[in-house]
């Protein structure tokens, strides 16, 4: 109990800005004086607490984006969230200045638990946030100085395609390579797959994306139905289980 706090303190967070990018998506940015001692890496979640009505609630929340040292040397810390409980609605009421209480960080969905020079990175919906903020720490290729990264995005409705914008220009600029799958599930199978590629069993399309996948770290994040099927894919193609990082944030 102690220790949160006193990393609170330490850091004293305060939010800065709170936009909403798409409906019921808000990107949230803190920052503060002394933000590195939590050791957060890109990927990775912190429980967040605000302060005012509420405060005694705390909502997992992923990075979307590298903390970030600005020019005055504080730490910004940003992440990305759908409006979709009473915690989280609270999101775009917040003011600049309110207070921020942290626990964390949490997971290992960042580059320091990769067993492989390349990566592919596979989100769904709202679970793109923490692939986003992977591609700022993944490192280039020291003979090509690209980055070998595939991006795998799936979204259902236009609506649910969300930090897009910052994928593709990080891999155009980069040299990675974004693949946008849009569409609803394939109705009587738990797949990965949007409905018009229910042609391909879903480890086919994971290889017809990324032939080399089985020498590449995996990435994934989304609903946790949508990530069984990857990880199900995943195995059947023969990735080795270490290679495979998963984030859950169900309880």
């Amino acid at each position: 109990m102690l220790l949160p706090l006193a990393r609170t303190q330490r850091a004293g967070l305060r939010v800065t800005n709170v936009e909403e990018i798409a409906p019921g998506v808000v990107n949230v940015s803190a920052v503060g004086r002394a933000t590195a001692a939590l050791d957060a890496r890109a990927g990775q979640f912190l429980q967040w607490r605000f302060g005012g009505p509420g405060v005694t609630r705390a909502n997992p929340y992923s990075l979307s984006a590298a903390p970030r040292v600005r020019d005055d040397g504080q730490v910004e810390l940003r992440f990305t969230a759908a409006m979709i409980g009473d915690g989280s609605r609270r999101l775009s009421t917040l003011t600049p200045g309110t207070r921020v209480l942290l626990e964390g960080p949490y997971g290992r969905m960042h580059a320091g638990a990769a067993r492989t020079r390349a990566s592919l990175l596979i989100g769904a919906g709202i679970g793109i946030t923490p692939l986003r903020a992977l591609l700022d720490e993944l490192p280039s290729d020291p003979a090509t100085g690209r980055l070998d990264a595939t991006v795998i995005h799936r979204h259902s409705t236009d609506d649910d395609l969300v930090l897009d914008d910052e994928i593709e220009a990080i891999t155009a600029a980069r040299g990675g390579q974004y693949i946008v799958l849009r569409g609803h599930r394939i109705p009587g199978r738990e797949s990965w797959l949007p409905e018009d590629h229910r042609h391909l069993s879903d480890a086919d399309a994971l290889l017809l994306a990324c032939p080399d996948v089985r020498e590449r770290d995996v990435y994934v994040c989304g609903g946790a139905g949508w990530m069984r099927a990857v990880e199900r894919a995943l195995r059947e193609i023969g990735v080795p289980r270490e290679q495979i990082h998963v984030e859950h944030f169900t309880y």
